[in-house]
């Protein structure tokens, strides 16, 4: 039999998708089609042989230039994610990535009954490779859409369609899509209009004074300034100018808020929060991103699950200011107060325990005399007291969700300034800026807040 060992040699690439076959010596006996492909096998080769070369090799073709290529792999293709679309009455085209397209809301259309608002595309399945020794090379799977149909919608599986059954306002949630009816105030809310709420969308075009409440279970667009308010929606909030708070005014969305600024206001979307102009001295919480670029972050706690953008944070006078990725930070500080009374609760729980324990051991032995009785009564009746207090803490913190976020891929982006006393927390790492920075990225590596040009995170 032929050691074909002694006149061919076989290299692999590094990425195991092509075999190069090379002749050492001079052609060897004639090869037995079986014992060439026993041999291959030998040297991993396996799959992707080429046949017509293969053929020339058996045939020992003088022409057959050395190396050649004995084997090609294929490399996998990843499967395509599906996609939606959003159309407008002018056929516009809002991608589902782009939502802040929304944020000027003279631009949301009004849909009619039956109208198309939006379309669907399926994934494209992926399709697996192989490297020559037979090793299966795994596409990246697609992702589907996973949007369905919400309030006064109905989808069609032929053309992969949503269309509106009413007349209304389409409204984007994170995995519905609704249109609702709408409530329009002409003007100012006043005391002839009273508070709002109303099951669909809501508009007023006009201001929202102080004390004054908007709820809806769709959208709200106001054309105006809100003042120190409550402001609610299950959907969205568009507001075009701004809140001033006056720390009393609460703006809540189970989506996004889409605003011109906020002044000293507690504000909390569960997804974005997108901001034309600044935040100053506020509350504001995102399930997902903060965007602030064009203004500034100044005093205050900005917390997002995911990242924070502004042009800049904090102030030249050094304004206490904090950010908060992946971590609720309002919500971690309570978290805090809540163990440090619970805390002293076990501690009065443990000497009450000490006190009953005593004085049930003497009444079993001598009995009590009558000052004692009520004191034994007394410690019972607290230690009942403060177990239930524990009992409130406890629930109280299993209600409160402090990680909004994964740390590790969480990022505060400055295009502008970062200043001094800038507090910095990532889940539960947290620090203090000492000095200036800008045009900076700020993100956790390895357990550590590390802050970098921007866009020099690779």
């Amino acid at each position: 039999m032929v050691a074909l060992d002694e006149f061919f040699e076989v290299m692999v690439s590094d990425d195991e998708l092509t075999a190069t076959l090379n002749l050492k010596e001079e052609w060897p006996e004639p090869i037995d089609e079986g014992v060439f492909e026993r041999w291959l096998t030998s040297q991993q080769i396996k799959t992707g042989i080429i046949s017509h070369v293969f053929d020339r090799i058996l045939a020992q073709d003088d022409q057959l230039e050395f190396p050649v290529i004995i084997a090609r792999g294929e490399e996998a293709i990843d499967g395509i994610d599906g996609t939606i679309r959003f159309l407008t009455k002018e056929s516009d085209t809002i991608n589902i990535e782009e939502r802040e397209s929304f944020k000027d809301i003279h631009k949301i259309p009004t849909v009619e009954k039956d109208e198309k608002i939006a379309i669907i595309t399926r994934p494209v399945p992926e399709e697996n490779g192989y490297k020559v020794n037979g090793k299966v090379i795994y596409g990246k799977k697609p992702k589907a859409v996973k949007y369905t149909a919400g309030e006064n919608v109905y989808y069609d599986e032929k053309t992969l369609s949503f269309y509106s059954s009413i007349t209304g306002k389409p409204s984007i949630g994170r995995s519905k899509i609704s249109v609702f009816n709408t409530y329009e105030v002409q003007n100012d809310l006043s005391m002839k209009t009273g508070n709002v709420k109303f099951d669909g969308s809501v508009t007023i075009r006009g201001n929202v004074p102080e004390g004054y409440s908007v709820e809806a279970t769709g959208d709200i667009y106001i054309h105006g300034l809100v003042e120190a308010s409550h402001i609610k929606a299950n959907g969205s909030v568009h507001i075009t100018e701004g809140i001033v708070g006056m720390k009393k005014g609460v703006i809540d969305a189970g989506v996004d808020i889409n605003i011109g600024y906020i002044n000293q206001a507690t504000v909390s979307a569960g997804q974005n929060i997108n901001v034309n102009n600044s935040i100053l001295h506020s509350e504001c919480t995102a399930g997902a991103h903060i965007y602030c670029q064009a203004g500034h972050i100044i005093g205050g706690v900005c917390s997002a699950g995911e990242s924070i953008e502004a042009k800049d944070i904090g102030n030249k006078m050094d304004t206490k200011t904090t950010v908060a990725i992946a971590v609720n930070q309002k919500s971690l500080e309570l978290v805090k107060q809540l163990d440090f009374a619970r805390d002293t609760l076990l501690e009065d729980i443990k000497k009450l325990k000490i006190l009953g324990d005593g004085l049930a051991a003497k009444a079993k032995a001598g009995g009590l005399n009558s000052k004692e009785r009520i004191l034994l009564l007394k410690q019972k009746n607290t230690l009942q007291l403060t177990e239930q207090k524990l009992n409130k803490i406890n629930e109280k913190k299993e209600s409160l969700t402090v990680s909004i976020g994964e740390e590790n891929e969480a990022m505060l982006i400055t295009k502008g300034t970062i200043y001094p006393n800038v507090e910095l927390c990532f889940g539960k790492y947290q620090e203090t800026t000492k000095k200036a920075y800008k045009y900076s990225t700020i993100y956790l590596e390895e357990g550590e807040i590390t802050i970098a040009p921007l866009n020099s995170r690779g």
